[in-house]
């Protein structure tokens, strides 16, 4: 009788904790996938009253932490944290219990330096809000009075204030064109590399403020032969003029699926 009651409380533990956590493999865009395509895994594990949500990049690394007040990626409540590929903090944000933004906004450049900072209540802007250059410099402060923008100010990279108009955001260009300009220089990229692939490989870079691509990292698992050559190949590809954003060069993240087909040809 003792087995059968132990058997039933067990059930009943495997049951209820199959409920409260799932884990999904998702691609780059964050769409549900199988385990071999993952580009992230997802772990969702109820605490309490809400919803902790868990991004881990492939390999391991913490992608993101969030809250949310159901399974669902809805009603944000709660500290929220990103992580780059490197595994370094670049964002915390909060949402009250309405899921509005609300406190102290931070976020942070891939070199470590703070990129944005400021307040929120009830989801609008208040305060001071400043943007930095990617030097750590000052660039721009922003005057909020209950969402409404009072005024800006602005500083050159040597932190001189300077008279200009606000660019809130000037997309990024290659060869003075979109970036279909940079899909269609890549597209025979299989025979610059010579090498024949089966499958889809992944591929993550920054653009920096001086156009240079850097930080090339490829999620997927790959002869280290072929990563070192694709990485050696997207570093030395030049064209590339940085977004504005806020008055500023920021540097930008791609990432990119390579249609390729793994077998080797040596």
């Amino acid at each position: 009788m003792k087995k059968i009651i132990m058997l039933i409380i067990l059930m009943i533990t495997a049951n209820s904790f199959a409920q409260d956590s799932i884990v999904n493999y998702l691609d780059y865009k964050g769409n549900i996938v199988k385990k071999n395509n993952a580009y992230s895994v997802e772990t969702i594990v109820k605490k309490d009253s809400v919803w902790q949500h868990t991004r881990y990049y492939n390999g391991g690394k913490l992608n993101e932490k969030r809250f949310f007040k159901s399974k669902k990626r809805i009603e944000p409540i709660g500290i929220s944290y990103s992580f780059s590929l490197k595994g370094d903090l670049i964002e915390v944000k909060s949402f009250d219990s309405n899921s509005e933004l609300t406190g102290k906004y931070k976020s942070w450049f891939y070199n470590k330096k703070t990129n944005v900072e400021g307040m929120y209540s009830k989801g609008a802007k208040v305060g001071i809000w400043k943007y930095y250059h990617f030097n750590g410099v000052l660039a721009t402060k922003q005057y909020y009075n209950k969402g409404k923008l009072m005024k800006n100010v602005f500083y050159d990279e040597t932190g001189q204030k300077i008279d200009a108009d606000l660019i809130a955001y000037k997309a990024a260009s290659f060869n003075g064109g979109g970036i279909e300009k940079f899909w269609e220089r890549i597209k025979d990229i299989h025979n610059r590399i010579r090498f024949q692939i089966n499958g889809i490989i992944l591929l993550n870079f920054d653009v920096d403020i001086d156009g240079d691509i850097t930080n090339v990292h490829i999620p997927t698992n790959i002869p280290k032969n072929l990563s070192d050559r694709l990485k050696s190949y997207f570093e030395n590809i030049k064209g590339w003029s940085p977004a504005i954003k806020m008055n500023r060069r920021v540097p930008f993240n791609i990432t990119y699926r390579l249609n390729f087909r793994v077998r080797f040809t040596e």
